[in-house]
């Protein structure tokens, strides 16, 4: 071979080492932007182009080249992704509580419900299969209360619920929520009210071993005396138990919200005034020290603003750090062709 055949041939050889060294590289490097942390997977990148949020490590390299972790979440609002705050949430609303890492670490929620509005009605005793058939030509939701105070054994699954449930099913609504109106006060009974937790794990149980298919589940924050009481522990102790049964409605895998009111009743006419049994108005600064009390504004709103005007967007009456509502409630003395009373509401579609 000559001189110049063995100077092309090791040209050859040379370029082609080059090609392979550098697929194999290029190789390496794709497979070092994979990393994994205790708090998630994601990618080796440059903490200035990470949009979630970054942990120090697990990657090669300069400082600056972390683990941009892709991790998700889940709120009692919708799901999400764990960002850092400093990154912001575009469109959305931060959550704490739901992303692991510092509380700087929380989950953007961007989803929203559609716009529509559908009509619905909440009930709490058992009806007749008359009501059922009415109901079921007029509204498209019902509300059914799952739980209740029962303070003479201090909280108790309404014994009305399941047969509700399967009724409202079998009238051809599908479409069904249920709250929950817990213990929470001191009893004239003399008994206690059983703990938050122990009162929404016996709720929950009950909607598991039925197979319930709910929506929402609602929490019922309102005050209320007589046979039994609600809310009256004071304002500084009704926040503290407010904030832990919010807290516990955070780690349920339901999606939660609260039903609360902070309007100023407005009747139409003086007949309506009397056929509405219960002054409503403005309870939130009944039970806490504000109106601006915030229990947990991060979980939907179901607004009582009794004004007769149907649409989730009429509602003006804010308190509690809320700002939008998902459902309203605007007539508190509604009767369905007279078969029995209830109530009627006004629901946001949130599924």
């Amino acid at each position: 071979m000559s001189f110049k055949n063995m100077f092309l041939f090791s040209t050859i050889i040379l370029i082609a080492l080059r090609a392979t060294l550098a697929g194999g590289l290029s190789d390496l490097l794709d497979r070092r932007t994979t990393c994994s942390t205790p708090d998630g997977s994601g990618t080796c990148e440059s903490t200035s182009s990470c949009t979630t949020f970054s942990v120090a490590g697990y990657c090669s390299g300069a400082a600056s080249n972390q683990c941009c972790v892709q991790e998700s979440c889940s709120t009692a609002s919708g799901s999400g992704i764990c960002k850092n705050t400093a990154n912001g949430c575009s469109g959305g609303t931060f959550y704490s509580g739901a992303c692991p890492g510092s509380s700087s670490i929380q989950c953007c929620v961007t989803s929203s419900p559609p716009s529509g509005n559908v009509a619905a009605f909440d009930i709490s005793a058992t009806q007749s299969s008359a009501f059922w058939s009415c109901a079921a030509g007029t509204f498209q939701k019902a509300v059914i209360r799952g739980y209740y105070q029962a303070c003479a054994s201090g909280g108790a699954v309404d014994p009305d619920f399941v047969g509700s449930y399967n009724a409202a099913r079998a009238a051809g609504i599908t479409n069904i929520d249920a709250y929950m109106f817990a213990c929470t006060g001191t009893q004239p009974t003399g008994v206690a009210c059983k703990s938050p937790s122990t009162q929404l794990s016996e709720f929950q149980s009950v909607i598991q071993s039925n197979n319930m298919v709910l929506g929402h589940l609602w929490f019922d924050v309102e005050p209320a005396s007589g046979a039994c009481n609600a809310w009256n522990l004071g304002s500084s102790q009704n926040l503290a138990l407010a904030q832990q049964w919010t807290a516990l409605l955070r780690q349920s895998s339901y999606k939660w919200g609260i039903y609360g009111n902070g309007s100023v009743t407005q009747y139409p006419d003086e007949l309506h005034m009397y056929l509405t049994p219960l002054n409503r108005s403005n309870q939130w600064t009944t039970m806490f020290a504000s109106r601006s009390t915030n229990i947990g504004s991060d979980l939907p709103l179901w607004a009582v603003q009794d004004d007769d005007t149907p649409g989730v967007s009429t509602v003006t009456t804010f308190m509690g750090g809320w700002t939008t509502a998902y459902a309203k409630q605007y007539d508190l003395g509604t009767l369905i062709q007279h078969l029995t009373a209830t109530t009627r509401l006004e629901v946001r579609l949130i599924d």
